[in-house]
């Protein structure tokens, strides 16, 4: 795949690219493909532990399909230092008739002590545009007053931002700190970044299909759950 139309931001170390580009050579390989999203959350969890006071309360919000890699990666680091709670939510993604799509909640595990969270951190293996984030955020919105929201992905188009920020009032989006190692220029008629992450994420993972659809249970939760 071309990555001729890709930029990389000013937090893109070598070791990043490196991640990236592994990405797009292990699409048939689950296990190398789960191993470097891992790396990237580590290494967007090394940025924002830099970047968040150590006594600030974070919560980390991934998709159940992400929670285990990316966001597991982002969730170890930030526990080294911070006091943080994870979010993972199963999102029904699907386009609906005229374009655009929809992701609905259909399950969810808030972490006891999410509702303490000064710093919200959203994390998604890519973002393509805005539907899946900002379901997400306004399913914590409401019980949440943060002072921050970070949203991080090693991937990003580069109009999601924009487009993100339309979403949400001025009081909301002006906390945003987009962090992401390049954002990529194509993005197909069904959504999907190119090159991005290589393609569809769940088989990418080696999942049969969406969480929400075939009743995955991210190893994150199920080690949370046993503790709460």
């Amino acid at each position: 795949m071309s990555i001729a139309s890709r930029s990389y931001s000013a937090l893109a170390a070598e070791e990043a690219k490196a991640c990236l580009a592994n990405l797009l050579s292990f699409i048939d390989a689950p296990d190398s493909y789960t191993e470097e999203m891992h790396k990237l959350g580590v290494l967007l969890g090394k940025l924002l532990s830099q970047k968040i006071p150590s006594t600030t309360p974070c919560l980390l919000v991934a998709t159940a399909e992400d929670a285990d890699y990316l966001g597991r990666g982002i969730y170890d680091c930030l526990k080294q230092a911070h006091p943080t709670k994870a979010a993972v939510f199963w999102n029904n993604h699907y386009t609906i008739p005229g374009g655009g799509s929809i992701a609905p909640v259909v399950h969810k595990f808030l972490e006891p002590g999410y509702q303490n969270a000064e710093v919200l951190i959203i994390a998604k293996s890519v973002i393509s545009g805005s539907c899946v984030v900002r379901t997400n955020l306004l399913e914590l919105i409401d019980t949440l007053s943060p002072q921050k929201i970070f949203i991080v992905s090693p991937i990003m188009h580069r109009q999601s931002e924009a487009w993100l920020r339309q979403e949400f009032p001025l009081t909301i989006s002006e906390k945003f700190e987009f962090m992401v190692f390049a954002t990529d220029t194509e993005r197909t008629e069904s959504g999907e970044v190119k090159p991005g992450i290589g393609g569809e994420i769940y088989p990418l993972l080696g999942l049969a299909d969406q969480p929400a659809r075939v009743g995955f249970m991210p190893k994150l939760v199920q080690e949370l759950a046993a503790l709460s």
